[in-house]
């Protein structure tokens, strides 16, 4: 018996029907997609009362509460709480009689950090913990001395080189370690948030990639923990950066090159360029290669991750972050972007997503 064909009309129903069934699941998508950046426009006008935020520049965030907070003071001087009182910077002396230590609450190699009292401060005194490292302590006090007055560091309020000793400013949501707590406690964990506390990491490694003291890298940062340690938290939810005893300065337009420390790094949040490259050679600091600040950028990826969080909001950041997060991850580390063009690329999302 003859095998009856197939209707044509019945080939156009079946693709118009398959044609429907595509738009509806990209339909599906999209608004999925739309809802999450509804929801971030929400947050967007929880956030800032419904106005546009233009986004900051590297150098303005916080620049109009930062010099509130120092317009009456001179250069030398500092005020603390905003309080309005001025006070001159600690000499050996004040720190001697007057500072007086209340709990140890961290330290390393370098230095001994304990959280202390001065009149009706609480402030932090770091003590030199053995004297085989006071070199790296005092290169600390310079940088932090170099970098007064700024809004990317924290504030200094003494020191004394022939204790040693060096009095900072008291943050008591502690480091970024802390910060899904921190968020928590807050009843700020949201994407909002959290990019800008993103946006601060980016901002300070670019601020310390273009400082007036040269191009400074973060060796303090073979893994993630080490890096979170690095940065305070402040009473609103900004980041600055506190450890300051193991930033070399590179020139790699003169060729320069650092290495972060003399003992082989390992580890795969550390940029390649820091690996031991001789395979199945025992390591030997004098013959490992030295590197520059396109290691920070490298670490940048998995920095900005973690601090994302895991809440769904966050994958929408990511997506539009992806590109730019793929050149900073470019194992030539000529390659990768520069920590400004990293940063404009966080400012036009910023834009975007109405962050």
């Amino acid at each position: 018996m003859p095998r009856q064909r197939t209707p044509t009309y019945l080939y156009f129903v079946l693709i118009i029907s398959l044609a429907f069934l595509g738009s509806q699941l990209l339909m599906s998508l999209l608004m999925k997609t739309s809802d999450i950046l509804d929801e971030i426009d929400i947050f967007h006008s929880l956030t800032t009362g419904g106005q546009s935020d233009q986004p900051l520049d590297s150098g303005a965030r916080d620049k109009h509460q930062f010099d509130d907070a120092n317009k009456h003071c001179s250069p030398g001087s500092f005020q603390l709480n905003n309080d309005g009182i001025c006070h001159p910077m600690l000499t050996c002396k004040d720190i001697q009689d007057n500072v007086n230590a209340i709990q140890h609450i961290g330290g390393g190699a370098v230095k001994q950090v304990y959280l202390a009292r001065w009149k009706k401060y609480q402030v932090i005194l770091s003590n030199l913990s053995h004297p085989s490292f006071t070199d790296d302590f005092l290169y600390g006090a310079e940088m932090l001395q170099q970098f007064q007055p700024n809004p990317f560091v924290t504030r200094l309020l003494g020191f004394c080189l022939s204790i040693p000793a060096i009095v900072t400013e008291y943050h008591s949501f502690g480091s970024l370690e802390n910060i899904n707590s921190i968020l928590k406690e807050k009843d700020e964990d949201n994407v909002v948030t959290r990019f800008k506390l993103c946006l601060d990491y980016v901002k300070i490694i670019n601020f310390l990639h273009s400082s007036p003291t040269g191009t400074h890298v973060m060796c303090d940062s073979n893994d993630l923990t080490k890096t979170l340690s690095q940065f305070l938290v402040t009473s609103d939810l900004h980041l600055v950066i506190n450890d300051l005893d193991a930033l070399p300065v590179v020139d790699s337009s003169k060729g320069s090159s650092i290495k972060c420390g003399h003992r082989e790094i390992v580890g795969d949040f550390v940029a390649p360029e820091q690996l031991w490259p001789y395979s199945g050679v025992e390591f030997n600091d004098a013959q490992m290669p030295g590197y520059d600040e396109k290691t920070d950028i490298w670490k940048i990826p998995a920095v900005v991750d973690y601090l994302l969080g895991e809440d769904v909001h966050g994958d929408v950041v990511r997506f539009n972050l992806f590109k730019l997060h793929q050149k900073c991850s470019i194992k030539d580390p000529t390659l990768r972007p520069t920590a400004a063009e990293v940063l404009k690329g966080y400012l036009d999302v910023q834009q975007t997503l109405k962050l």
